[in-house]
């Protein structure tokens, strides 16, 4: 392929371009993902990142949701499979669709199932070529695919099964021609998700740094502390968010309950990086709601992060208590004037 010759590169001065007219941008999935921006999730195999990007789909086919997360309308979507069997893809979609969980009504589900199309490499007859991200006419084919479409979300799932010619996936250089496809694809105004896998630990991105500078928004799902058999059930963490968002985007428990996900506060195994574990610990709160007022949230959600710290064993409910008393003790003894108090009495009430 001939590169283009420098000389012939479009430029703009600053008052062309205060004055210029862009395409409108606009949310495809709320309040993360808009049009012409792209996204990597990655976790370990077996965490669950194939059911909530299936998820993910069908929210934006039909205008539906996820979790905490909307699709304001129904757009086209494409979702490229590289390497599951179709059978058991049928078998995720059926669960996904068969509640009202991410698809809240029949007219969703039509509009979802007629706007999301699947292109799974199993699928096809043995020896038939599948895309490849790495080969420029394998991008040229996808991309001609997405614009006749009027595709508006185009998920990829996953970067190993769909690079067949990116050797090492840690070399920043092999993986230039992918960064490329990316950005052809924010120029068409598509919205993209590359699924990923973790490194050995799970706990990092598998993958050069290059690829974290591709996307705008990165996802990492872990394995909770507490395995749920049966379940799909992980931590989803930003690691990367450019624009502004909400609470939704907090680290938070997923877990999908009969094809529908439900999601709670996730506490870190080491209490130590807990906020209310540390507020009680601070003795300067006397109480669930002044604990609650300090952090931003409620008393009952005060109360419920307090109980979980409990549950998973950090503290008992006597010690609690016991925080709650020093506590009030200390704040009592802040408002009794100094002379009043010898040097062992102080000491009495440190702890």
């Amino acid at each position: 392929m001939t590169k283009q010759n420098p000389k012939s590169l479009r430029s703009v001065t600053a008052e062309d371009l205060l004055n210029r007219t862009f395409r409108p941008r606009f949310d495809v999935l709320s309040p993360w993902l808009r049009s012409e921006e792209s996204a990597v999730l990655w976790a370990a195999s077996g965490v669950g990142k194939t059911m909530l990007s299936l998820s993910i789909a069908l929210a934006v086919a039909g205008g539906g949701r996820v979790g905490p997360w909307n699709a304001p309308k129904p757009l086209k979507v494409l979702y490229v499979d590289g390497e599951m069997n179709l059978q058991d893809v049928r078998d995720r979609v059926e669960l996904l669709v068969g509640t009202d969980g991410i698809l809240g009504t029949p007219e969703e589900q039509s509009q979802a199932l007629s706007n999301l199309t699947i292109t799974a490499r199993q699928d096809q007859t043995v020896g038939k070529a599948f895309y490849d991200l790495t080969n420029l006419d394998s991008q040229n084919c996808l991309l001609d695919r997405v614009r006749r479409g009027k595709i508006n979300l185009l998920v990829l799932d996953n970067l190993t099964t769909l690079t067949d010619d990116l050797e090492d996936e840690n070399a920043s250089v092999a993986f230039k021609k992918v960064q490329d496809f990316f950005l052809n694809l924010k120029r068409l105004g598509v919205a993209t998700i590359l699924v990923h896998h973790s490194n050995k630990g799970g706990k990092q991105m598998r993958g050069s740094s290059a690829l974290e500078t591709t996307f705008e928004v990165i996802i990492g799902l872990k394995k909770p502390s507490i395995a749920r058999p049966g379940q799909a059930s992980f931590v989803l963490e930003f690691g990367k968010y450019r624009a502004q968002g909400d609470h939704s985007l907090d680290t938070q428990t997923w877990t999908l309950d009969g094809g529908r996900w439900v999601t709670s506060a996730h506490l870190p195994d080491d209490p130590a990086e807990n906020p209310f574990f540390k507020a009680l610990k601070s003795g300067r709160y006397v109480s669930h709601a002044e604990i609650g007022r300090a952090l931003g949230v409620n008393r009952s959600t005060a109360l419920r992060r307090v109980n979980a710290i409990c549950a998973m064993g950090h503290l008992s409910r006597a010690e609690v208590n016991e925080l709650f008393r020093r506590a009030k003790d200390l704040r009592e003894l802040d408002e009794t004037p100094d002379d009043d108090l010898e040097e062992e009495e102080l000491e009495d009430h440190l702890w």
